[in-house]
């Protein structure tokens, strides 16, 4: 019984995150998307002065940072989903 219930949830997730891709235009959000910043610190990392295994160390923790703040992000205005 608790796999039908699984199997019934992934499949609604499924569904309505189809149907929004399908209604989604591609060329409406490419108009709106602001790169800016999405992944601003892993961007910096790449930019900044610093030895190549120092930066090694940091890009797990920036990229980590910056997908949690990624909502944030969107609902600043930031970045348009």
């Amino acid at each position: 019984m608790k796999r039908i219930k699984q199997r019934i949830v992934v499949l609604s997730l499924t569904v309505l995150l189809t149907t929004f891709a399908i209604g989604a235009s591609p060329r409406a959000a490419s108009a709106a998307f602001n790169d800016e910043y999405v992944y601003a610190t892993t961007r910096q990392v790449s930019e900044m002065d610093a030895p190549a295994g120092l930066k090694l160390t940091i890009y797990p923790v920036t990229i980590v940072l910056d997908t949690a703040f990624l909502p944030f992000a969107v609902i600043a205005g930031f970045v348009t989903a």
